[in-house]
């Protein structure tokens, strides 16, 4: 219980910005935050397709060393759409399922080396060690993705 608390009160504070901010470069799966009126981002970031900004935490909740692969890019005839799956270790599994436990509406940022790759969300009961990205993209977008993520050495 008293462990449960602690993430989840880590969780509140990365996600309202109350950590400090370090020079490091972005990389990690960060939770999308939404500032308060009048009250500006804590953590600009821009995203790789279209160069829009968005609003993350200041630290990632996962770091890029839990990441530990990225396919190629992978087709599913039965919906008929491209994706690729990215593998995270056991710890990073625990906490991004932890993270959905608690805050169930979450949006996540997956940026590497200074850009934010995608968007996506999980669903509640994650336990797999893996997660989809880019199937709701075009494929041209989805190669700019899969170039970016080839220049990442995963663990």
């Amino acid at each position: 219980m008293t462990i449960r608390i602690g993430i989840i009160l880590l969780v509140l504070l990365v996600s309202m910005n109350v950590i400090a901010q370090t020079d490091e470069l972005l990389s990690g799966i960060y939770i999308m935050t939404t500032p308060l009126k009048k009250v500006p981002c804590g953590n600009e970031a821009r995203m790789i397709i279209g160069n829009q900004k968005i609003c993350i935490s200041k630290k990632p909740i996962v770091g890029a060393s839990e990441l530990t692969y990225a396919t190629d890019i992978q087709y599913d005839p039965k919906y008929e759409l491209h994706y690729i799956d990215i593998g995270i270790s056991p710890s990073g599994a625990r906490t991004l399922s932890q993270t959905i436990e608690s805050l169930p509406e979450s949006q996540f940022a997956l940026a590497l080396n200074n850009q934010v790759i995608c968007i996506f969300r999980l669903n509640t009961g994650f336990t797999i060690r893996s997660f989809r990205i880019g199937n709701d993209l075009q494929l041209k977008d989805l190669n700019v993705i899969h170039e970016a993520l080839k220049d990442v050495k995963f663990n």
